[in-house]
């Protein structure tokens, strides 16, 4: 008896953890939605609407250009994907840091090394992420480039036969009209090669642009940071808070039956159920942006070159949560600040080694000190890679020059030869 009421209890805290969590994730304005529905369904339910909501809905709302689209968002397609295939959380974060490389026609608006450096992990496992973002329906999604895009496809339709595959590979021979050449590459007659080519007319060169591509109408912040003479502070939107009331005094009717009766009291559960929810919800969003501002103070102040390392596991760890929580805590989450208004998610930053602590420093700080290096640099006689190693360590910032390399290169900066080269071409 003991053990069937404690699995009860069990069950009833998971599923209120759930709907807790669940009303977490969700925006402001599906919050808002949301509980809009359930007042309508639940007499014990009083809500009231987001006054930020009710203003731009009926004073500076384009209703033309907030027509949905009865189609999905690339990034909501694959996103949708990544959660079932990536169950691991650092596998689905360097998932992520694809699909937002996605550009508008389904292929990658990055090379695999920026996004590996992005992403904070060897190219050899970002590629192995990406083999299996291309298994993706539809097929061609995550495509490097037209040939990859059409072999994916043509895989996937099994029509990727050698001489397919070896055309798909040599498609400049085709846009050169050199088809002999092409002809002896299939090992095969000039004369079959408009055959081959005719099994690729079913095709899709540019699968993301089945997928709706509306930029989401900009809601205003969640969240409010300000600085005073003891430093920053953070407080919630209330303009953008949609709120309800339990009415308890609904059940007040005592004639009504037993049936009617049981029915209120669900309702009256459910509503202090929901009350509770947004409770819990206004609490994590804060105390999370708390711990994000106190953190990156000095980003705030100075920019994005004094961003410190910091990660969801480490703000779980502080609150005593689970790093999915912050997780769905700072998604889609914008916070005001004086000068302008950022994603919750600017605030992260994963380090690379320093030789003077063991904190280390942001990647992004290091970004900016190799930008900084290069334009300090004598343009006649421009650093080497190994030259900005070198200077990072006698700045107290250890960092391997394969990875200055890199940084370099997402940066548009050339090599020191290419930079000298160009430097000697304006002096004449």
């Amino acid at each position: 008896m003991l053990q069937g009421l404690s699995q009860r209890q069990t069950q009833t805290m998971s599923g209120q953890m759930l709907h807790s969590l669940t009303i977490l994730g969700m925006s402001s304005e599906e919050l808002s939605d949301y509980l809009a529905e359930r007042a309508q369904a639940n007499p014990c339910v009083a809500y009231r609407p987001p006054a930020a909501f009710t203003r731009a809905r009926s004073e500076d709302f384009d209703a033309v250009a907030a027509i949905a689209s009865d189609r999905p968002s690339l990034l909501a397609h694959v996103a949708e994907q990544i959660e079932l295939a990536f169950p691991q959380t650092a596998d689905r974060l360097i998932a992520l840091r694809f699909a937002e490389a996605l550009e508008p026609t389904g292929w990658l608006g990055q090379p695999v090394d920026t996004i590996a450096m992005l992403a904070n992990v060897p190219e050899a496992r970002a590629l192995r992420i990406l083999d299996r973002l291309q298994s993706f329906e539809p097929a061609g999604l995550f495509a490097r480039n037209l040939a990859e895009c059409l072999t994916l496809q043509a895989r996937e339709a099994d029509l990727l036969t050698w001489e397919v595959e070896t055309l798909l590979a040599n498609l400049d021979l085709v846009a050169k009209n050199r088809l002999k050449e092409l002809a002896d590459l299939c090992d095969c007659e000039t004369s079959d090669i408009p055959d081959i080519m005719a099994q690729l007319k079913g095709l899709n060169p540019k699968p993301g642009l089945a997928f709706d591509h509306t930029p989401a109408p900009v809601l205003p912040p969640d969240l409010i940071a300000t600085k005073g003479p003891d430093g920053w502070t953070v407080e919630l939107n209330r303009a953008t808070s949609a709120t309800i009331t339990v009415q308890e005094d609904r059940l007040a009717d005592g004639t009504a039956s037993t049936e009617a009766r049981a029915a209120r009291r669900r309702a009256l559960a459910e509503a202090r159920s929901l009350a509770q929810a947004l409770e819990r919800r206004g609490d994590t969003l804060l105390r999370t942006a708390a711990v994000l501002v106190a953190r990156q103070a000095h980003f705030l102040d100075r920019g994005p070159a004094y961003l410190a390392p910091l990660t969801l596991e480490d703000v779980a760890a502080e609150l005593g949560l689970h790093a999915s929580t912050i997780s769905r805590a700072v998604s889609g989450r914008m916070i005001q600040t004086p000068t302008r208004a950022l994603p919750l998610r600017a605030f992260f930053a994963r380090a690379v080694g320093s030789s003077h602590d063991n904190d280390g420093v942001s990647r992004d700080s290091a970004l900016q000190f190799v930008r900084r290096a290069v334009e300090r640099e004598d343009p006649e006689n421009p650093l080497s890679d190994g030259a900005i190693v070198d200077l990072a360590e006698r700045s107290g910032l250890r960092i391997a020059r394969r990875t200055v390399t890199k940084y370099r290169l997402s940066l548009g900066l050339g090599s020191s030869y290419d930079r000298r080269r160009q430097a000697l071409a304006r002096k004449r």
